[in-house]
């Protein structure tokens, strides 16, 4: 093979050309929170504000841009490759004229590299891509329905609770990090509330504590007690006199000498 064509592009752009053109889909991750938001609701759920509506109208069309501009990429690409090569597959001598033909090529290069006979393997190698590219598909779509359904059952057991408001919770997103598509959604919000009750009964208790801590430091200051140790009468309870520090008895020595004779 000519060397000049195994550096008309890089590895990574020749990867990225099997995977678009030759239809290989091995992205199995399944269907993401973005999918979930968008895929199709139930009747029940609330109806959307207008911002939330021209929100989703601008990721709309955000996508429908970058979609327009990979494909235009695309087309960069391939026409690249074609020109790269003269018009004409090196394995088959064939005229080369679209993305078919260009997915053909690679997957032929790929097979090469491998090892492999880019002719006589060509096509037991598309049989056995065309198999992983359809379980990918069977998978995906099996996810897809399972987002479905677990919409539905929560739209059903939570009918007040919006759930593209939901989502755009950053806390629930924290919280709901590693969990959505693996547990239904019901089971991750009543576990996300439940952890939000906790957080603010622990957020309370500590503001008491706090306030109970001020009050007490407030109750054991000197100027405190010298503001509230002495009645009306002008004496000293003896519940008053134990509660100073050495200092206050000090000085307040003659009224609870004179506070004194009138303890029981």
């Amino acid at each position: 093979m000519p060397e000049e064509i195994y550096t008309a592009e890089t590895t990574e752009e020749v990867s990225s050309e099997i995977d678009n053109n030759a239809d290989v889909d091995q992205n199995n991750d399944g269907v993401n929170d973005a999918d979930f938001a968008d895929s199709e609701a139930p009747k029940t759920e609330p109806k959307q504000s207008k911002e939330q509506n021209s929100e989703n109208a601008r990721r709309r069309r955000e996508a429908e841009r970058k979609a327009e501009l990979d494909r235009e990429r695309q087309t960069a690409r391939e026409q690249a490759i074609i020109e790269t090569l003269g018009g004409k597959n090196p394995y088959t001598n064939e005229e080369m004229k679209d993305s078919a033909d260009v997915a053909e090529y690679l997957l032929m290069r790929e097979i090469e590299k491998e090892g492999g006979d880019p002719l006589g393997d060509y096509s037991k190698v598309l049989k056995n891509k065309e198999k992983e590219k359809a379980k990918a598909q069977a998978e995906k779509d099996e996810k897809a329905e399972w987002y479905r359904n677990d919409r539905e059952l929560f739209v059903e057991k939570y009918p007040d609770v919006n759930i593209s408001e939901l989502i755009e919770n950053k806390r629930f997103n924290r919280y709901a990090e590693g969990k959505v598509g693996n547990l239904p959604l019901s089971d991750i919000y009543e576990g996300f509330i439940e952890s939000e009750n906790e957080i603010r009964a622990e957020a309370e208790k500590n503001a008491n504590q706090k306030a109970q801590q001020q009050l007490a430091n407030a109750k054991a200051s000197p100027g405190s007690l010298a503001s509230t140790n002495q009645g009306d009468s002008g004496f000293f309870t003896k519940e008053q006199v134990q509660k100073m520090s050495q200092a206050e008895v000090s000085k307040n020595y003659d009224k609870i000498r004179a506070s004194m004779s009138k303890w029981t």
